[in-house]
């Protein structure tokens, strides 16, 4: 008798609760972010529902940004040379002259290219002739490299054409140290033609600090771009030349040099370059390098392959920079293009 009274009342209160639950729950309604509650008009016969939203406190709504936030999280951006590899994906070249600061893929072993110029700035030729063609060879390797640190010496011959100068002459040693300062943001301190093998080096000793980000352009990251790069930075010397070497001297250890007159210091100027990758094969890039400025196109022809053609116009825009008229015959500054071809392994 006495468990069956206690049944009773179980029974009775878990319905009675289960009704009273019942009853809430057909007056809430969540309707999207939204919440809504039951509000009973008294004057008529029928219970009629009117939807209002409701005081939810704040905290609990996720923010909007929360999922652009998630995104740039998911991007790792790591260089190879002047080329990218975004979440394993290779880009291509975002900048030629300019260095990026992001930190060098681990899985490369080194990276050879070489840049290409169809005529020097002071050469009294046409484009593309014998006498005023010119060249570099670079090849990088890494040393060091952690998740959020590299470090790559880098070996430089400025002598491919024998144009004044026998080929293979003008070696050079060079390095880029990058750091992965934040989930946006990589910097790095390096420098190029710092250590000479022989007299003949004469572009400058280039050492440079530059700061690089990243900003997707669209929400899919199953879509392979497209994404806005900034460098942006400081340099000495063929990056400090002439008037854009308005930020002071600082020692570049040693000479010769284009911009210490004689001494062992070196002019200091802003260096920067902006590049939209459309997609993992394509990317249009503007740079400003203190000696001149380049607009053009990189490309990765190769579907599995890092290798990456570039091609750019400089000194199309007449009278500018001021100073580059200096070098030019006739005071005249023409067109010229300038370019690469770099491949990793």
């Amino acid at each position: 008798m006495f468990k069956s009274s206690l049944l009773t009342i179980f029974l009775f209160i878990f319905f009675s609760t289960h009704a009273i639950v019942a009853e809430e729950n057909r007056g809430v309604r969540n309707q999207g972010k939204l919440n809504w509650e039951k509000s009973i008009k008294e004057d008529t016969e029928n219970e009629t529902l009117i939807w209002g939203e409701s005081e939810f406190p704040q905290e609990k709504v996720i923010p909007i940004k929360f999922e652009k936030k998630r995104i740039d999280k998911i991007l790792d951006v790591r260089a190879i040379g002047r080329s990218v590899i975004i979440n394993d994906y290779i880009y291509p070249e975002i900048s030629n002259y300019v260095p990026n600061a992001f930190v060098e893929d681990w899985r490369k072993t080194f990276t050879l290219s070489t840049r290409g110029i169809s005529a020097t700035r002071h050469c009294h030729g046409k484009n593309f002739s014998s006498g005023c063609i010119d060249g570099v060879l670079d090849l990088d390797f890494n040393l060091v490299n952690a998740d959020k640190f590299s470090f790559n010496p880098k070996i430089n011959v400025q002598s491919l054409t024998g144009r004044n100068s026998s080929i293979g002459e003008g070696v050079n040693l060079g390095f880029k140290t990058a750091y992965k300062f934040s989930d946006k943001w990589s910097f790095a301190f390096g420098g190029e033609n710092i250590i000479h093998f022989d007299k003949t080096v004469d572009l400058g000793r280039n050492f440079y600090l530059v700061g690089s980000t990243y900003k997707p352009l669209n929400k899919s990251l199953k879509k392979k771009g497209p994404i806005l790069f900034l460098n942006a930075g400081i340099g000495t010397d063929f990056y400090g030349y002439k008037g854009n070497g308005y930020l002071g001297n600082v020692n570049c250890f040693g000479k010769p040099n284009l911009t210490g007159e004689g001494s062992n210091n070196c002019n200091i100027g802003p260096i920067g370059s902006i590049s939209i990758a459309f997609n993992d094969r394509f990317s249009f890039n503007n740079e400003w390098f203190g000696y001149g400025y380049g607009t053009g196109f990189s490309v990765r022809p190769i579907k599995d392959s890092s290798l990456s053609l570039s091609i750019y116009a400089t000194d199309y825009i007449k009278g500018f920079p001021k100073y580059s008229k200096d070098w030019c015959p006739n005071n005249t500054c023409k067109t010229r293009f300038y370019g690469s071809i770099s491949l990793t392994y």
